[in-house]
């Protein structure tokens, strides 16, 4: 009996696979899989070290929150790296993206002041952006109706498998040569494999076989033209989801060790234990979207997480506490790899990348808009459990526009979104 039966990777790729997939797909869904994971071992890393980067370059408290929205401002350059691909093709803006990230990433270890810092965390987050929105189109574009769901199911999981890994690597801070720069530098290595592994990636069948030659102002042109309905109704579920999950999920930690008395070393035994569980759970619900449809899905994974979320911040206590944070994880991502997916399959190819970077754009602002009003929330109420308590009747808003989207689970693309003939 093979080996390979006992590797929990050949259990994902096997049997939760729903239809055949080449060894060019394979391939492919691990090259643009392991980008998201260091994208989001990089994007975690600040959170992570914050004391121990505000201690070396001289960071204010009152400057910690707004590194953070400075950083979050790259999304709108990112934008701009998406409409390219939909222009120049999705090759060439990857290959940029990964360049650009490796570059900014080990640029980062170097940094000596906040100045160096801000600069380089803010082109590393410009090219992760955009290579997150990318990443998605890409899977949605060479991958059949059969296995769509699960390829996007399986490489939001180890996307979301790279903030565990920055969280593991953090506990060995203290040990490592040159502290918290190792952590970047240490994320620039697969970075640099990458760059080396891509060298041969084709451009997606689908752009390369485009009927008309692409120029600047298409993309936008068409995506005013022919679906801007679906773009609404896209970002009508992206913006209050985002607007509540940014501060909710991000808050967690500090509400545990605050209000229950949790110790570090329980936050990361717990985040340890929740991370495989949910992980598991977005590749195999990724599956059951291609038999059961997105939308469904979809449904069930927001209802999940902002039920948890409910739960968690009210009542909860004990053993419910770890519950419903594994329901958290578990939903939120399963959630926003679906969304991630459906931005990409309701677009056709002439301006796929630039509507995955609208509705990426439209969540990242949201989530910004939702810290700042928790903040005020939290001056009013004293504690962030009543504050997120109260943002959270704002979020069930985002199940209804789901159903005003088209179904694309088991359609090919082109059947899911013609191109528009003027």
């Amino acid at each position: 009996m093979s080996l390979a039966r006992f590797n929990p990777f050949y259990v994902l790729q096997s049997r939760l696979r729903p239809g055949p997939v080449s060894k060019e797909q394979g391939r492919l869904l691990w090259l643009v899989g392991v980008a998201l994971l260091i994208e989001a071992y990089d994007v975690s890393i600040y959170g992570l070290a914050i004391p121990q980067i505000q201690r070396s370059l001289s960071i204010a408290e009152a400057d910690v929150g707004r590194v953070i929205a400075i950083f979050r401002l790259g999304v709108i350059p990112a934008l701009g790296l998406a409409y390219l691909a939909d222009v120049f093709g999705r090759r060439r803006m990857l290959m940029a993206t990964v360049a650009g990230a490796t570059i900014a990433t080990i640029s980062t270890g170097f940094a000596q002041d906040l100045t160096q810092f801000l600069v380089a965390q803010t082109l590393a987050r410009i090219c992760s952006y955009a290579e997150s929105m990318l990443c998605f189109v890409i899977i949605a574009e060479e991958f059949d109706e059969r296995t769509r769901g699960w390829a996007i199911g399986v490489i939001g999981a180890l996307g979301a498998g790279g903030a565990g890994l920055a969280a593991l690597m953090y506990g060995f801070v203290t040990l490592l040569p040159f502290g918290w720069r190792a952590l970047f530098f240490l994320g620039a290595i697969p970075l640099l494999w990458l760059m080396w592994a891509r060298r041969r990636l084709a451009e997606t069948r689908r752009f390369a076989e485009r009927k008309t030659a692409a120029t600047y102002l298409a993309p936008l042109s068409n995506l005013l033209k022919a679906y801007p309905i679906r773009l609404i109704f896209m970002i009508g579920v992206t913006a209050p989801l985002a607007f509540v999950a940014a501060p909710a999920v991000i808050l967690i930690s500090k509400y545990l060790q605050t209000r229950h008395g949790w110790a570090p070393w329980q936050v990361t035994t717990s985040v340890l234990f929740a991370g495989p569980v949910a992980l598991l759970g977005t590749i195999l619900t990724g599956a059951i979207s291609d038999r059961l449809g997105r939308r469904l899905v979809l449904s069930f994974a927001i209802t999940v997480s902002l039920a948890s979320l409910a739960c968690l911040y009210t009542w909860a206590s004990g053993a419910w506490l770890i519950l419903f944070w594994v329901l958290v994880i578990y939903g939120d991502l399963t959630a926003g790899v679906l969304i991630g997916g459906l931005s990409a399959e309701l677009f056709p190819t002439s301006h796929r990348s630039l509507a995955a970077g609208v509705r990426y754009l439209c969540a990242i602002l949201a989530g910004a808009l939702g810290l700042i009003v928790e903040g005020g929330l939290y001056e009013r109420f004293g504690n962030h459990a009543e504050a997120i308590t109260w943002m959270l009747l704002a979020a069930p808003v985002a199940l209804v526009p789901i159903w005003f989207l088209p179904e694309p689970a088991a359609k090919a693309l082109e059947v899911i979104a013609p191109e528009h003939t003027p």
